[in-house]
């Protein structure tokens, strides 16, 4: 049934198809998609939604939709599919992504020959613009993640500390060894496991009333294991996990996403800088961060600047239907 409602979709007729890691069980990534979809719909145009496997679809406008997804970490067929289905249409775009970058010379010679085709870049960080710089020379406008498009809800504030930890490094599956060594910098990936693993537990030791808040199924099942404080069970809900942080008091982030909605909430924060992409977050925030192998001073601070990166967020669609027209 679903490549039956996915045949049906790439057929039928829209303004905008967008191409994502949309369905994959990551809150960070349904939040994209969700702030794709509603922000298209609400300004009178026809979008579909496609996953990072999709090569082509009935749309005249094509745009690669938010997340970490320029890279060739693990290769580069999954940046070939990305960008032939970009490219495939009157009109191509990538907005409000980041772009870790191009480690292979047919990942960087790829990017060179394709990324100066796209109509539009908007990226969501500096890092990621000096990333495209690097190989090639076209336009790039920074802007911001679109999940800070985001209401907080409000909730009724406890006293809890919520707590995001991602899997540890060996875990990474979605990333080779040698990206983490050569391009992120673990160089003793067992030590910089142990050290974290360890950092964790004395975190949770010392905050006040700790839970721990999933925003993947794997998130759940590392907290499971290493860590013995209540866990929220993990559901696949923007909503409900916005509302999640919304209700505790102050947050310990360390996915992207998990940062994005503390400050969305206005929640004093403590960042834990696993890749160069939550840094960049952390320092558009004002917010000191941490290695999380390294020596974390447990502190939290307020974010600053948040209504100037929804504003930046805001842009991204602004950009994309005035070079749609």
């Amino acid at each position: 049934m679903d490549e039956i409602s996915t045949q049906i979709r790439l057929r039928r007729s829209h303004d905008f198809g967008i191409q994502g890691s949309y369905g994959t069980g990551n809150i960070g990534d349904k939040a994209l998609g969700e702030r794709f979809y509603e922000e298209i719909q609400a300004r009178g145009r026809s979008v579909e939604m496609f996953n990072h496997t999709t090569e082509s679809s009935n749309a005249p406008n094509r745009v690669l939709g938010g997340g970490g997804v320029l890279h060739d970490w693990y290769g580069t067929e999954h940046l070939k599919t990305r960008l032939a289905y970009a490219t495939g249409g009157k009109k191509a775009f990538a907005i409000g992504v980041g772009v870790p970058g191009f480690q292979s010379p047919e990942g960087r010679d790829l990017a060179s020959r394709v990324l100066p085709e796209l109509d539009l870049i908007t990226v969501r960080d500096e890092w990621s613009k000096s990333n495209i710089e690097a190989v090639c020379d076209t336009d790039v406008t920074v802007t911001a993640c679109p999940v800070w498009l985001y209401d907080d809800p409000q909730e009724p504030t406890s006293d809890r500390t919520g707590i995001n930890f991602r899997p540890y490094f060996g875990e990474k599956e979605d990333m080779s060894e040698s990206a983490l060594r050569d391009h992120f910098g673990y160089t003793d990936l067992e030590n910089a496991t142990e050290r974290y693993i360890e950092n964790i537990k004395r975190i949770c030791k010392f905050v006040d009333n700790p839970v721990f808040i999933p925003f993947t199924p794997k998130d759940e099942k590392f907290a499971q294991k290493y860590l013995d404080i209540p866990i929220w069970p993990y559901t696949f809900s923007v909503e409900k996990t916005l509302k999640r942080v919304s209700n505790v008091e102050r947050m310990v982030a360390t996915r992207y996403h998990s940062l994005v909605f503390a400050s969305i909430c206005r929640k004093p924060i403590l960042p834990l800088a696993y890749e160069p992409k939550v840094e960049e977050v952390a320092e558009r925030l004002d917010l000191p961060y941490y290695k999380p192998h390294k020596d974390i001073k447990i502190e939290f601070v307020s974010p600053s600047g948040v209504d100037r990166l929804r504003t930046a967020a805001r842009e991204n669609f602004d950009l994309l239907f005035e070079a749609a027209e």
